[in-house]
């Protein structure tokens, strides 16, 4: 059950109407209806109806102003839910000749849209750092032509579609601006994290993914023996974020204690489960920092989860599939000590060092400074597997100099807001929760998979646009206290 509280300006908690939690349930009722039709028209019907009903979503979407809900839903129909939608499955072709758009690439445009016909909108302290990015990728368009772009009309509208998501950036802070919009939305991804780690358990199980199970002459078996599978890995990146954040509230409970260790548990459940050694390490680092954090868990409330979650995974060594999973994903863990001892393969289980890193590394040396930008040369040996690299071969060492020292200036300014909120603020820790997070994230951008950079499709920018857009509401709930209520122009300009 979902408890929503708000805060006055002197901390204290204030009940919110029922109202608020009626408008909760309907969003998550309407989620489930959504994601329900979605899933008939994807897999059940002809192309045609499929995309009349793609377009009947955007338009309600631009009529709706149930913002959080739609963010959600757009969300998982390109991150998957239990197993069924994912990348370039809810598409539709606008222009013959041209690859099919994801649907949410138009919801991105239309937020942009809706954002502009705001009348207050809200303040963004890294809005001009922001802008220094933005123009850093139109250089990088403009560089990769000089470099060598060939190919016809598709191959710009890759480039497109790679560098539109980045204008949700600017959108979604003007789109979620109170915290009970945010309470709404992780609302439904906690859901999403659970059923993740069900649908996980049962083709664990079973040995098939739910989606080939709707065509099982086709369909192939799941390898159990190196079993990788790893669903809504960013609905549960995400809300692992978000159960954190809340768990720092000191007072003015929005969610249960449990329901968010629950989410905590449900998440490093999955990663565990997946073998995904880097998305593992970067769960634990997030969850131990947080740790360092939070004081509303308890040590009654904490021995209970230690407690819970010891007794889940003597339940689950009890069954040969999951002990088995279990004993494959702590193997693979520990032949990471191989590389301190110089077997960079990791016991033969490792490319990046050998392999793909040297290759990555040789191409950014003929071209340092800037990169190769998008060009054939970048679309040919890109490599996401080795994200600092990949990022230095792309954007060169100027576009790793800004972006990480965007990342910098965020975790600076999240900072500061930790000092200008008062100790009787329940929000005064939960600064601290963001730079955690990102630290953890960065581990999962460096070992397993590419996370941040100048190109990015809407799975990688939603959830990047949601922690900047909370972040930057956090922040001026900070200004707030420290000003009387009155959010300072540009207290901290850039240097």
């Amino acid at each position: 059950m979902v408890r929503m509280t708000e805060h006055t300006a002197s901390g204290n908690p204030r009940r919110i109407h029922s109202k608020g939690v009626n408008t909760t349930g309907k969003s998550v009722l309407w989620f489930f209806a959504l994601v329900a039709v979605t899933f008939v028209t994807t897999y059940f019907s002809p192309p045609v109806i499929a995309s009349v009903w793609y377009a009947s979503l955007l338009v309600m979407y631009y009529l709706s102003d149930d913002e959080p809900m739609w963010l959600a839903f757009f969300l998982v129909t390109i991150d998957g839910f239990m197993g069924f939608f994912g990348l370039y499955e809810v598409s539709m072709n606008l222009l013959p000749g041209l690859p099919a758009v994801e649907i949410s690439q138009i919801y991105i445009l239309l937020t942009v849209v809706k954002a502009l016909q705001k009348k207050n909108r809200a303040r963004v302290f890294y809005i001009k750092y922001l802008q220094v990015l933005g123009g850093y990728v139109i250089f990088l368009i403009i560089w990769g032509q000089l470099m060598g772009l060939s190919g016809g009309l598709n191959v710009y509208f890759r480039v497109l579609k790679t560098t539109l998501p980045f204008v949700l950036f600017f959108s979604l802070p003007h789109l979620l601006t109170d915290i009970r919009d945010y309470k709404r939305f992780f609302s439904i991804i906690f859901i999403v994290i659970i059923l993740a780690l069900v649908t996980q358990l049962h083709t664990l199980f079973t040995g098939s993914h739910p989606v080939e199970r709707l065509n099982p002459a086709t369909s192939e078996a799941v390898d159990t023996d190196d079993f990788r599978v790893f669903y809504s890995a960013t609905a549960t990146l995400t809300g692992l974020f978000g159960a954190l954040f809340f768990l720092s509230m000191d007072r003015g409970r929005v969610f249960s204690v449990w329901i968010l260790l629950f989410v905590v548990f449900s998440s490093l459940m999955i990663a565990v489960i997946s073998a995904t050694r880097g998305w593992m390490i970067g769960f634990a680092v997030i969850t131990l920092l947080s740790l360092m954090t939070i004081r509303r868990v308890g040590p009654l409330k904490l021995a209970g989860f230690v407690v819970f979650t010891g007794l889940f995974v003597l339940l689950a060594l009890s069954n040969d599939r999951v002990s088995s999973q279990l004993k494959y994903s702590g193997e693979r863990l520990v032949k990471l000590e191989s590389v301190g001892e110089g077997d960079v393969t990791a016991q033969g289980t490792l490319q990046r060092l050998n392999i793909r890193q040297p290759r990555v590394i040789r191409i950014w040396k003929e071209n340092p400074l800037f990169g190769w930008g998008f060009s054939d040369v970048y679309y040919s040996t890109s490599d996401g597997h080795v994200g600092n690299f990949n990022l230095l071969m792309f954007s060169g060492v100027a576009g790793m100099a800004l972006l990480y020292g965007f990342l910098i200036y965020f975790s600076y300014m999240l900072y500061l807001s930790y000092r200008h909120f008062p100790r009787s603020s329940p929000y005064k820790r939960s600064s601290l929760i963001f730079i955690g997070f990102l630290a953890g994230w960065f581990v999962i951008h460096s070992t397993s998979g590419q996370q941040f950079s100048f190109s990015a499709l809407p799975l990688q920018a939603m959830p990047q646009a949601l922690f900047l857009s909370l972040g930057a509401m956090h922040y001026n709930n900070s200004l707030k206290h420290l000003s009387g209520n009155h959010v300072r122009q540009n207290p901290h300009p850039l240097p």
